[in-house]
């Protein structure tokens, strides 16, 4: 998109594909092709509370003890991101699970790494042989914690990888990072996601990214 009288002063290229315009004496950029893309996941399904898929595939919930979001990864993205605005009945990591046509993986494949920093306190943890991995936690607080969570590959016949990375609002604010794996050859479709325990409100929105 082009404003009348602008001028055209430079080009970029991002990723593969993705080229930009910027015009001299206007605020319009015109791009081919965005280097992330809004999935909407075929179905949902959640337990205990409610939980909506909006038209745009931004899925929010009220209450939930799990939720799982199916088809949402395929052969289109190899990597992808998924950001949760979301806050807990109290303090509660939150876990997930790889998921293939309806049926969530709980075999002891995961492993997560973990580092906390709040104030001037450094923590960490790991634990293997797990039946599940960490996206983040979410504070028990008024506020929303936010949260943001990468997994690469889970679509591809291969190990998977993730990490998330939380701002909660645990003790006031604080930084969590996750780290988790899970050790299957094995392509996946879904996700399900849950606290240890109690619930959670919020939304969820998953992104392809473009390589």
């Amino acid at each position: 998109m082009v404003a009348l009288g602008s001028t055209l002063i430079d080009t970029a290229k991002f990723g593969s594909n993705d080229v930009t315009a910027f015009y001299l004496g206007s605020n319009e950029a015109w791009t081919a092709g965005e280097p992330a893309e809004l999935i909407k996941p075929t179905s949902i399904a959640n337990s205990g509370g409610s939980a909506t898929l909006g038209t745009n595939g931004q899925v929010t919930f009220s209450g939930v003890t799990s939720l799982s979001l199916n088809e949402c990864f395929t052969a289109d993205f190899d990597n992808y991101v998924m950001t949760f605005n979301a806050k807990a009945s109290a303090n509660e990591y939150i876990r997930f699970r790889m998921r293939s046509s309806g049926t969530d993986d709980s075999g002891s494949n995961y492993t997560h790494q973990y580092l906390l920093a709040g104030s001037t306190t450094i923590a960490g943890a790991r634990s293997t042989g797990a039946s599940n991995g960490t996206i983040g936690i979410f504070g028990g607080n008024a506020s929303p914690s936010a949260n943001t969570f990468y997994i690469y590959g889970p679509a591809l016949a291969q190990p998977t990888a993730s990490r998330g990375v939380s701002m909660s609002t645990v003790s006031t604010i604080r930084i969590d990072d996750f780290a988790s794996t899970h050790s299957l050859s094995t392509s996946y479709d879904g996700i399900t996601f849950f606290p240890d325990a109690n619930n959670i409100t919020g939304s969820v929105a998953v992104y392809g990214v473009r390589s």
